[in-house]
């Protein structure tokens, strides 16, 4: 069962004991939980019907006890959701398979994990009395007919050429693409079909996506993903100054959340005085995680040599920002 023909499954109003949503893409990850709460809460308030807890850092009890209790007042559905569950599943595979025995009659858990083995007893009970879920990141040679899909959620039509042309200027990450299909369909009025002129007109490069994803490439030590962004960048006339300003801004603000979490700030704190984005904030700590503030000074130095040798030498900027680039992964 793929995302779409879950949300179909779930419109139609079936209850189940258990979801289990799995991978690593974000907004796949985002719009399944969306789907269930809306349905499963539905005209219900979610203050008193929604409960959500951290796998990692919530005692398993505490979660089996809330499945159990019957929801206040006259509320008929409760929703359990544990994120970061990988840890509960592998500690609690066991708790988990007896309670699908004989589930709650007025509960549904949800838990979301990076990773669900398919061959495993429980994932086996899973998918009998209730559904899981693969969120698993697009190659990039399917997101132009991806792009092409959903903009029928958006009651568009986009052409060949203007779904590659998208995912071309605003890159990979779906949610960026979602809201480029979104601000083009208010931009098409009654027009129903997204045709390239429409892209060129309202898209562009997407500068704050493509120094996000370069960063990341960075701390996950991609050199030939890093390049590749890189070349993006370039060729879409970003300007090399600006990369390099770019780069420093997102380095220092690494490095202040790694000093703030090192001082007993939480993610919570950091990302509000850093003016986190909320889609980017499990990604910004991933960057965080990864690093050193050794490694981030050594990268902001790396930075600042390469800003002075773009002003005074002879070398081509672009080739002191592939070295930069392949220096920084190294």
């Amino acid at each position: 069962m793929d995302i779409y023909q879950f949300k179909t499954v779930m419109n139609k109003g079936k209850k189940f004991p258990i979801f289990v949503f799995f991978g690593d893409e974000e907004f796949f990850i985002h719009e399944v939980l969306s789907s269930v709460k809306a349905n499963v809460l539905k005209d219900i308030d979610s203050s008193i019907a929604l409960i959500e807890f951290d796998g990692e850092e919530i005692p398993s009890g505490v979660i089996f006890d809330e499945l159990r209790t019957v929801p206040f007042f006259t509320c008929k559905n409760k929703l359990v959701i544990v994120e970061e569950a990988d840890e509960f599943v592998g500690k609690n595979r066991e708790i988990i398979e007896k309670y699908l025995s004989a589930p709650a009659s007025h509960a549904s858990l949800v838990l979301v994990c990076s990773k669900w083995d398919k061959r495993t007893k429980l994932a086996t009970l899973v998918d009998k009395v209730g559904i899981s879920i693969e969120c698993r990141k697009l190659k990039d040679h399917s997101l132009p007919g991806w792009v092409q899909t959903h903009a029928k959620h958006y009651k568009k039509e986009i052409t060949a050429r203007a779904a590659q042309r998208l995912v071309d200027d605003a890159g990979n990450n779906l949610a960026i693409l979602d809201k480029h299909l979104e601000k083009l369909s208010i931009y098409l009025g009654e027009r129903a079909t997204i045709d390239e002129r429409d892209v060129d007109a309202l898209v562009g490069v997407d500068r704050t996506r493509t120094v996000f994803e370069l960063t990341d490439a960075v701390a996950q030590r991609d050199v030939t993903l890093a390049l590749k962004i890189l070349s993006q960048m370039l060729t879409h006339g970003e300007d090399s100054v600006r990369i390099i300003s770019l780069l420093a801004w997102q380095i220092k603000r690494l490095w202040r959340a790694k000093q703030m979490l090192r001082q007993g700030g939480n993610e919570q704190t950091v990302a509000s005085e850093l003016q986190v984005i909320p889609f980017f904030a499990k990604r910004f700590f991933e960057q965080v995680k990864r690093y050193t503030e050794e490694d981030l000074a050594k990268n902001h130095a790396l930075l600042l040599e390469t800003d002075v040798k773009s002003k005074t030498s002879s070398f081509s900027t672009q080739l002191l920002l592939e070295l930069l680039v392949y220096r920084l992964c190294a």
